[in-house]
């Protein structure tokens, strides 16, 4: 009698986004690479998925470097300590903010946000996105209140959706992370008149000296038809976040898998090509999952 699988779930990002399309390919690989296990997929939030691994609800989830730390040590905007979250490693893929703008307002975001009647989009609620959307409002000296009491309008949505919206011009800025690149974004490039722009330099620096974030560029090649040169930005990292309680075998089984299987990782997303295995166990924003730590460890990365 064959032995029945073992049903996880995987949470990733709204569907539209870079971590959701990548998590179909990861799922699947890990799922044929295992055939003990059953891991199902469900669309979540970066933010929202840490509070559904703290709370047993989710067994392995998608969320960034500098929100997890966050919720595991009580930091803002978390009111306690996360202690059950655990790691598989970071530095899966690294994600940059991007700011998609229509024909309407400034390319410098600090200037737009007090612009009267211009119109932001960001991802939902429980993302990490809308989080550091109100972080870069906040440090702009501004509000989602402030922007609608000029005339203006929020719009929180997933990528698709928003970048639809710009596209018909029912906003004039869509804000947030995501996979490099990323089919959303890339299919802005259909519509005339749509722009990637760079964050402002005193954004990214803001980002980067109170709440840890990396700097760099999304390369003009990514998304040719949107930009006349290289957009510099701010950049975090893509972190597997677990329980503490979760299974030691089957966390040993998926980080296994997924370090044997790097060189495929790649085609299920080019950004999947930036793990470094020798250091991806290193600097941390939560400890290590002993199954994880096993896996490293067996394979030769971890000493």
């Amino acid at each position: 009698m064959a032995q029945a699988k073992r049903k996880l779930n995987w949470l990733g990002g709204n569907p539209g986004d870079g971590w959701y399309e990548m998590s179909e390919g990861l799922v699947a690989l890990i799922n044929e690479a295992n055939p003990g296990l059953n891991i199902q997929l469900i669309a979540g939030g970066g933010r929202s998925n840490l509070e559904s691994v703290q709370a047993g609800h989710a067994h392995v989830a998608m969320s960034i470097d500098v929100v997890t730390s966050a919720a595991r040590n009580g930091g803002e905007p978390f009111i306690s300590p996360m202690d059950r979250l655990n790691v598989l490693g970071t530095g899966w893929s690294p994600l940059p903010y991007n700011l998609l703008k229509g024909p309407n307002g400034p390319a410098d975001l600090s200037e737009a946000l007090h612009k009267d009647g211009l119109r932001f989009g960001a991802p939902p609620e429980d993302t990490t996105d809308e989080l550091v959307f109100r972080r870069v409002l906040g440090f702009c000296e501004t509000s989602y209140k402030d922007i609608v009491r000029r005339g203006g309008k929020i719009v929180l949505r997933g990528y698709d959706a928003l970048v639809d919206a710009l596209a018909q011009r029912e906003i004039d800025y869509v804000f947030g992370a995501t996979t490099l690149p990323a089919r959303s974004i890339a299919q802005a490039t259909a519509t005339k008149g749509l722009r990637l722009a760079p964050l402002p330099n005193k954004v990214i620096s803001h980002l980067a000296r109170e709440w840890g974030h990396g700097s760099g560029i999304i390369p003009q090649s990514a998304y040719p038809g949107l930009c006349d040169g290289d957009i510099p930005t701010s950049f975090v990292q893509t972190v597997l976040v677990v329980s503490s309680g979760a299974s030691v075998d089957d966390m040993q089984a998926i980080t296994r898998t997924l370090l044997e299987h790097r060189q495929k990782l790649p085609r299920i997303h080019p950004s999947l090509a930036a793990l470094n295995p020798r250091t991806a166990w290193r600097n941390v924003p939560a400890p290590m999952h002993p199954g994880a730590s096993r896996a490293f460890q067996e394979l030769g990365f971890m000493s």
